[in-house]
């Protein structure tokens, strides 16, 4: 789109440009905006019921159950926790309740101040829409505890009931699907606002709501060690990235999970491989020393190592296991 002459320099006023003149004046009532003030108000109610905050457990299943009951369940029950989801969401319907009890307050705050005898008594009854509503609320309560009982039947985590669940209930998964793609949608739009500025008019509109509290969700982020030149050279080393390795203790399944059942710290689910095939010494700086036949540093470990060791020399420990000599 190529600029007006007068915001480029080639001549021509930024009066016409701007249609600055009596015949473009406004003809007849004042523009107020109130189709742009709908149009807002439409799309924050969408925004609402698309990014609406899930109903998270506050209490994890295994808490809410005594220990007698935990001990006496039968060994296929689970203690499986599913990922949050809406059971509820802003609309329309609720929004015009909404202010139909505002307005009812207000009426009543009048009658009140006016006084009983000589105020006009409004009423306001019951209509189908309040009972239909107070059905809809019934019916998801009923969802939500329905959802409770298959997550203490089935776990998906485990190998095969993520193939029985779609077949039996997949509606359970995709809303929890749709909410994941949810959460990491929000993430996403909101951090590329933040990082490149508002280009477009939702975008305006988006980090308004966000801003003022509209609509809320989760952020991305990862823990990244400052970098300055004290850091250079390790940050540009080989060695740099590389896990450590040294140890022997191995963490099972889901034991740093974010989602569902997760230990209270991660080494409560782990197991300590010292004793077990190739259980320790497997960095590469032992296995590089064994290849060699090099007696490599102390490690971790419990067995002791002699080979060609003098008599006034101490053995050190190597790998795990019990203790081995050669002669």
């Amino acid at each position: 789109m190529s600029l007006p002459n007068a915001m480029s320099g080639r001549g021509g006023n930024m009066g016409s440009t701007i249609t600055m003149n009596s015949g473009n004046g406004r003809a007849g009532a004042p523009d107020m905006g109130e189709g742009q003030a709908s149009g807002l108000a439409a799309r924050e109610l969408a925004h609402q019921a698309h990014f609406v905050q899930p109903a998270n457990n506050a209490t994890t299943r295994q808490a809410a159950l005594t220990e007698e009951a935990r001990n006496n369940m039968p060994y296929y029950y689970n203690q499986y926790d599913g990922p949050a989801v809406p059971y509820a969401a802003p609309s329309q319907q609720k929004e015009n309740m909404v202010l139909r009890a505002a307005v009812r307050e207000a009426a009543n705050e009048q009658i009140r101040r006016q006084g009983a005898p000589s105020a006009v008594q409004r009423t306001d009854p019951i209509s189908d829409e309040e009972v239909a509503y107070l059905k809809s609320m019934k019916d998801q309560a009923e969802l939500a505890k329905f959802d409770d009982y298959v997550e203490s039947f089935i776990d998906p985590r485990k190998p095969g009931n993520m193939k029985w669940l779609m077949e039996i209930y997949p509606d359970y998964v995709n809303r929890r699907l749709q909410q994941a793609h949810t959460d990491y949608e929000f993430a996403l739009r909101n951090q590329m606002i933040d990082s490149w500025g508002i280009n477009t008019f939702d975008d305006l509109h988006f980090k308004y709501m966000v801003d003022q509290g509209k609509i809320d969700g989760p952020q991305l982020r990862v823990e990244r060690p400052t970098i300055d030149s004290r850091y250079a050279p390790g940050w540009l080393s080989p060695f740099n990235f590389q896990p450590d390795k040294s140890g022997t203790r191995l963490f099972l399944p889901f034991a740093k999970a974010r989602t569902g059942a997760a230990p209270a710290d991660s080494i409560d689910w782990s197991m300590d491989r010292a004793g077990r095939a190739l259980g320790g010494g497997a960095d590469e700086r032992s296995l590089a020393m064994g290849m060699y036949d090099v007696i490599p540093p102390a490690t971790v470990g419990t067995g002791v190592r002699t080979e060609g060791i003098a008599a006034n020399q101490t053995p050190r420990a190597f790998g795990v296991g019990g203790q081995r000599t050669r002669v």
